[in-house]
C-alpha cells in the first residue's frame, strides 16, 4: 500500500493543471462511499492553496480557485476570501516565530482595585439585557459594567444576575463584603416584595425548574445579595433619566425618554402610599400628594382609569429637566404618558405588542417584519428604500422581459398620528400590521415554476446599481468580456417590498410625532440641552433630525439608551439620588461623559490560551509594535480586505466601537454584499457605519449648526444619523446607504487613541478618513465578541472570509489544510518525511435522520456534535457531514492512523481480491481524492487536526 500511495502523491493530481472526477465517473469507480466527487487544486509554493475559494475579482499569486459539488446540497462549506483582496503579504519569519508565547506570571486581575473599595451596583434584573454597573462608592468612579449576554452569548439575554456579580468581583478582585449599596429595576414587577423576600420560595421553583428557578444560581447567594442590607429598587424610565442626565456633558438640559413599556402605575402609586422606603419613582420624587400637580400626566383621568381597567397602565413617554451643581444633581419630573395594556401581562411578552407607545407600536412593525419584536435596528434600516426603484430584466426563456419598474407602495394611512402630550389626541391604526405575519408569508416569486423555492430568503436584495464580484474564466483574459457574474443582483421579493412599506410608514409616524413630542417640550421648559433615553433613543435616524433640527445647543445619547443603560442609571441614582443639598460627602457627580469602554479587560494569559486552544487552526505572529500592527491592518483593509480587532476593554452598549469590531474599505461598495452575505451572515440589504475621524467628519457629512460647539464629535457613540455629502457620496459606497444617510461614528485620540491612530492611517494611505465598521459576530444570535476565546471562535467561523484578527500584540490569520504535512512532505534529498497523524478535537457525538418524501424517495443525513472544537456553537450544536465517507473518517481520526492506514482499510472494504497494489486505478483516484478533500473539510471546520 505504501507503494500506491507513493505512485497516488507523485501522480497528475499533484501536477500544475487540476483532476476533476466526475460524479458519473465517481460512481462507476464503485461503492456508495465515494459516490460523492470532488475537485483538488494543485499544490503551489505555499501549502495555503488548497483551502482558499476564491469569490471573484484579483486572484492573490498564490491562491487557485477551487469549483466543489459534493452531492445535491453542496455541503462543504468552503473558505471564502474577500473579493478585493491583494496578495500583500510575504511569509515571514523574521519575528516572533521563533519565541515561545510568553506567560503572564503576574496572576492579579489588571482591573484588580484596593481591597478596601466599597461598591455601589446598580443592575437591571431578570428582564431582558439584564446587566450589572459597578462604581467606587467613595469616588463615585465607574468600575466595572457588562451585559449578560455577552457571557452567556444569548442575545439580550435576562434572568437572574449570579454570573454578572461573580464576574465583576472578580475582575476587581472584590467580594460581596465590598457591597454596600445595591439599586436595582425589573419592570415587569417589583423585585423586593415579591420575589426576593422569601428565599425559600425561591429555592422551591428552581428545585422544580419554573418561573425564574429555570435558571441557575436563581436562588444564589451572588443573585439575591442577601447579605446587603442596602438595597432598593428604582422606577424604570427614572433609572433611564438618571443614566444620561448624570453623565451628560452639560450641567442643565431636558431628558427624553420613549419608551416600549416602563413601569407600571398601580406599582408606582401603592410605594408612595405605603411610604415603601425600597422603592423610588418619579411620585418619590414630588411627594405624596402632589405629584398629579407637579407632573402632567396623560391621560388626566388615569388614578380613575387604572381603577376600572382589567389590567394596569405602564410608562410610555416621560420627560424631566435636571440640575447639576455644588449642590448636587437634582431630577424632576415634568411630563408623564402612561398606556394601558390591552391584553394580559401573562400573555407573549406582557401583551407588549398590543401596547400604545411609541416603542410598542415600533416593536410591534419589527415583529410583523421580522419575527422579533426587538429587531427594531433592522426596520430603520430597511425604512430608507421605501425611495428606490430596481429595473427588472431578468430573462425568462432565453429572451429579455420588458424592462419594469419596482416600486415600494407607501402604506397611506398613518400608523400613528397625533400629539403624545394632548389627552385623547393620538390616533393609531393597526390594519397594517394585523393578519399574517410578513415573516410567515410565502409568496409566489419565492418559487420556480416547477414549485420549487429558490428564493429562501425574504429580504435578501440589492440595489439597482448593483454590480456582482466577477470570476475571471481565463488568468490570460482580463477584459470585462471574459468575466462571469459570481452572484447577480438580487430583486426584492413581492413580500420584502410589503415590508418596506411597512417599515417605511412606521418611520415617518415615528419621526413626525417624536419630532413634534421633543419640541413642544423644549418650548415649554426652554431648555437648550437634549438628553435622550429609552429604546426609541436606539433610532439614529430620529435622534439625528432630533439634534439637527430643533435648535438645540447641545445633545448628548449614552451609548445604551435601552435596557441594558438601566444599570447605569441605577448605579447613578445609588451615588447621587436623594442627597442634593444634604451630604456634603457625597461622591463627586460625574462631569464627563463615561467611557464605553467599561467591560472586562482581557489578560496577556488569557489571549494566549485562547491562540493555544485553536492553534492548529491558526497562524500567529506576535507583534509587540503597534505602528507596525496598524500597518498591517491598513494594507489589508485598503487592499479590499475585511479584518477584525480585539483590543482592551469591551464597549457596554449594543454598537460596536472600536474594540470589538470588524472593518473593511468603505469605498468598495461590494464589500456590502460580501460583508453581510457571508461574514455576517444576515440579508444583503442591512446598511454599514463608519468610524470616522472626528477632526474630519464635517467635511463627509452634513452635522448641523451644533457640531462646532464639540469639534464635530457629534455622534462618539454611534448614535446619530446623517447624511453623506453628495460630493462624497461616490467615494463611500460601502457606508453611504439608499437614501444617502450613514450612522455614524466620530472619533478622537483621546477616547480611543488605538482606533484614532488606525483611522488616521488608512486616511493617510487613501485619502479616506475612515474605515467601515461593524460588531464582531459571525455565528447568528450571537452578540458581539467577549473573550478571547469568543474572538477566536468568531475569527474561524467566518470561513476565511475575515483574513486577519488582531487581538492586543498577535496577528492571527486562518492556517490552511496542509496536505503535504498529512501525506508527507518531500525534502531536496528526495527522502520523505513522516506522515501526519489526524486527530479528533475531542470527543464526538452523532446522529442520523432518516426521511422518505412523497414519493417515496429516501434520504439519510448525518450530524455530529463536538463540544471541544473551537468552533462549536451550542446555538447550533449538530454539525451536517456530507455523507457517510465523511463520518467514517471522522471515526478513524484517533491520532494513531494516517491516510495510508485509511486508504488501506477502505481499499479492503471494495472486496476485490486481485486489487493490484502497485499501479494506480481509477478507483484509487477517486477514493483517495474523496478521502483527501473530507479530511481537509473536517480540518477547515475545526473538527480534526494534524
Amino acid at each position: 500500500m505504501q507503494s500506491l500511495l507513493h505512485l497516488l502523491l507523485v501522480s497528475a493530481i499533484w501536477q500544475q493543471s487540476s483532476i476533476f472526477i466526475s460524479q458519473e465517473d465517481a460512481v462507476a469507480a464503485g461503492g456508495a462511499a465515494v459516490a460523492a466527487f470532488a475537485f483538488l487544486s494543485p499544490p503551489s509554493s505555499k501549502p495555503s492553496s488548497l483551502s482558499i475559494n476564491r469569490i471573484g475579482g484579483k486572484k492573490s499569486s498564490h491562491q487557485t480557485d477551487r469549483s466543489i459539488l459534493i452531492s445535491n446540497n453542496n455541503l462543504l462549506g468552503s473558505l471564502y476570501s474577500t473579493p478585493f483582496d491583494l496578495d500583500l503579504y510575504n511569509d515571514s519569519n523574521d519575528e516572533g516565530d521563533d519565541d515561545d508565547i510568553s506567560e503572564d506570571l503576574n496572576n492579579r486581575s489588571p482591573l484588580a482595585v484596593p481591597p478596601s473599595t466599597q461598591l455601589i451596583l446598580g443592575i437591571n434584573k431578570y428582564s431582558h439585557d439584564t446587566t450589572l454597573c459597578a462604581a467606587n462608592a467613595q469616588t463615585s468612579e465607574v468600575l466595572f459594567a457588562i451585559s449578560k449576554e455577552r457571557i452567556t452569548r444569548s442575545k439580550h439575554d435576562g434572568g437572574n444576575i449570579a454570573t454578572l456579580v461573580e464576574t465583576c468581583l472578580d475582575c476587581l478582585e472584590l467580594d460581596l463584603d465590598n457591597v454596600v449599596k445595591v439599586v436595582m429595576n425589573n419592570h415587569h414587577h417589583r423585585i423586593l416584595p415579591l420575589i426576593e423576600s422569601d428565599i425559600d420560595h425561591m429555592e422551591w421553583e428552581e428545585g422544580l425548574g419554573i418561573n425564574g428557578g429555570v435558571e441557575t444560581g436563581y436562588s444564589d447567594e451572588y443573585n439575591v445579595l442577601e447579605s446587603i442590607e442596602d438595597k432598593m429598587e428604582l422606577s424604570h424610565h427614572l433609572a433611564h433619566a438618571y443614566s444620561v442626565c448624570a453623565q451628560a456633558p452639560f450641567d442643565t438640559g431636558m431628558v427624553v425618554v420613549m419608551d416600549g413599556m416602563g413601569e407600571t402605575y398601580r406599582v408606582m402609586k401603592k410605594a408612595m402610599e405605603m411610604e415603601d422606603e425600597t422603592y423610588v419613582s418619579d411620585f418619590s420624587l414630588v411627594g405624596n400628594d402632589d405629584y398629579y400637580e407637579e407632573i402632567e400626566i396623560v391621560p388626566r383621568d388615569l388614578d380613575e382609569l387604572a381603577q376600572k381597567s382589567y389590567y394596569d397602565w405602564r410608562e410610555a413617554e416621560s420627560v424631566y429637566t435636571f440640575c447639576k451643581d455644588e449642590a448636587g444633581l437634582r431630577v424632576k419630573p415634568i411630563f408623564k404618558r402612561f398606556t394601558q395594556e390591552n391584553s394580559p401581562p401573562t400573555l407573549y411578552n406582557h401583551g407588549f405588542e398590543n401596547m400604545d407607545s411609541l416603542g410598542a407600536l415600533y416593536s410591534r412593525a419589527s415583529s410583523h417584519i421580522f419575527g422579533d419584536w426587538n429587531a427594531c435596528g433592522k426596520a430603520m434600516g430597511l425604512a430608507p428604500w421605501q425611495d428606490h426603484a430596481w429595473d427588472d430584466d431578468t430573462e425568462v426563456e432565453g429572451e429579455m422581459k420588458k424592462k419594469q419598474r419596482i416600486i415600494p407602495e407607501m402604506i397611506d394611512a398613518p400608523i400613528v398620528e397625533g400629539k403624545l402630550y394632548v389627552d385623547g389626541d393620538l390616533k393609531i391604526n393597526r390594519m397594517s400590521m394585523k393578519g399574517m405575519p410578513f415573516i410567515s408569508r410565502v409568496d409566489s416569486d419565492m418559487f420556480d415554476d416547477e414549485g420549487n423555492m429558490v428564493r429562501t430568503k425574504r429580504y435578501d436584495f440589492d440595489d439597482n446599481d448593483y454590480k456582482g464580484p466577477t470570476e475571471e474564466t481565463n488568468d490570460e483574459k482580463k477584459d470585462e468580456s471574459d468575466s462571469t457574474p459570481v452572484s447577480e443582483k438580487q430583486l426584492p421579493t413581492r413580500v420584502a417590498l410589503d415590508a418596506i412599506g411597512l417599515a417605511a410608514r412606521m418611520q415617518t409616524d415615528l419621526e413626525t410625532v417624536g419630532m413634534d413630542f421633543v419640541k413642544h417640550f423644549k418650548e415649554q421648559t426652554g431648555e437648550t440641552n437634549l438628553c435622550l433615553a429609552g429604546g426609541v433613543a436606539l433610532n439614529s435616524v430620529l435622534n439625528g433630525r432630533l439634534c439637527r433640527e430643533l435648535g438645540f445647543e447641545n445633545a448628548f445619547v449614552p451609548p445604551y439608551p435601552g435596557d441594558d443603560g438601566i444599570a447605569v442609571g441605577c448605579c447613578a441614582y445609588g451615588l447621587f439620588g436623594g442627597q442634593a443639598g444634604e451630604d456634603k460627602s457625597a461622591p463627586k457627580l460625574w462631569n464627563e461623559s463615561l467611557s464605553p469602554y467599561l467591560g472586562p479587560l482581557p489578560t496577556s494569559t488569557e489571549m494566549a490560551e485562547a491562540v493555544a486552544w485553536a492553534e492548529p487552526w491558526l497562524d500567529v505572529e506576535i507583534i509587540t509594535d503597534e505602528k507596525r500592527r496598524i500597518d498591517i491592518l491598513v494594507e489589508e483593509i485598503s487592499s479590499g480586505g475585511v479584518v477584525a480587532i480585539y483590543n482592551g476593554r469591551s464597549e457596554m452598549g449594543p454598537r460596536a466601537l472600536g474594540h470589538r469590531s470588524i472593518l473593511a474599505d468603505p469605498r468598495e461598495k461590494g464589500l456590502v454584499r460580501f460583508i453581510n452575505e457571508f461574514v455576517k451572515k444576515r440579508e444583503s440589504f442591512r446598511p454599514f457605519a463608519p468610524s470616522c475621524l472626528a477632526e474630519e467628519a464635517s467635511e463627509w457629512f452634513d452635522l448641523g449648526d451644533y457640531a462646532a460647539a464639540v469639534d464635530n464629535n457629534v455622534s462618539p457613540f454611534m448614535s446619530l444619523t446623517a447624511q453623506v455629502k453628495k460630493s462624497k457620496r461616490e467615494k463611500i459606497p460601502a457606508v453611504t446607504h439608499v437614501d444617502g444617510s450613514s450612522r455614524l461614528q466620530t472619533v478622537t485620540p483621546e477616547a480611543e487613541p488605538f482606533y484614532h491612530k488606525l483611522i488616521s492611517a488608512f486616511y493617510k494611505a487613501t485619502g479616506v478618513p475612515m474605515v467601515l465598521n461593524t460588531s464582531f459576530n459571525t455565528l447568528k444570535s450571537e452578540p458581539i465578541v467577549e473573550s478571547p476565546r469568543n474572538a477566536v471562535r468568531s475569527f474561524l467561523s467566518s470561513m476565511g472570509t475575515i483574513e486577519i484578527l488582531v487581538m492586543g500584540d498577535y496577528v492571527i490569520k486562518r492556517k490552511d489544510a496542509n496536505v503535504r504535512k498529512l501525506l508527507g512532505e518531500e525534502q531536496k534529498n528526495g527522502l520523505m518525511t513522516q506522515p501526519s497523524f489526524p486527530i479528533r478535537a475531542g470527543a464526538v457525538d452523532y446522529k442520523n435522520t432518516f426521511t422518505v418524501d412523497k414519493d417515496d424517495i429516501s434520504e439519510t443525513k448525518t450530524f455530529v456534535r463536538m463540544p471541544g472544537r473551537p468552533m462549536h456553537n451550542p446555538k447550533d450544536e449538530w454539525f451536517e457531514l456530507v455523507d457517510d465517507l465523511e463520518g467514517q473518517l471522522l471515526g478513524l481520526c484517533d491520532g494513531s492512523v494516517g491516510v495510508n492506514d485509511i486508504m488501506t482499510q477502505f481499499a479492503a472494504m471494495s472486496g476485490d481480491e486481485n486489487q493490484q497494489f502497485d499501479k494506480i486505478t481509477d478507483y484509487d483516484k477517486v477514493l483517495f481524492e474523496n478521502i483527501i478533500r473530507r479530511l481537509i473539510r473536517l480540518n477547515e471546520h475545526t473538527l480534526i487536526s494534524w
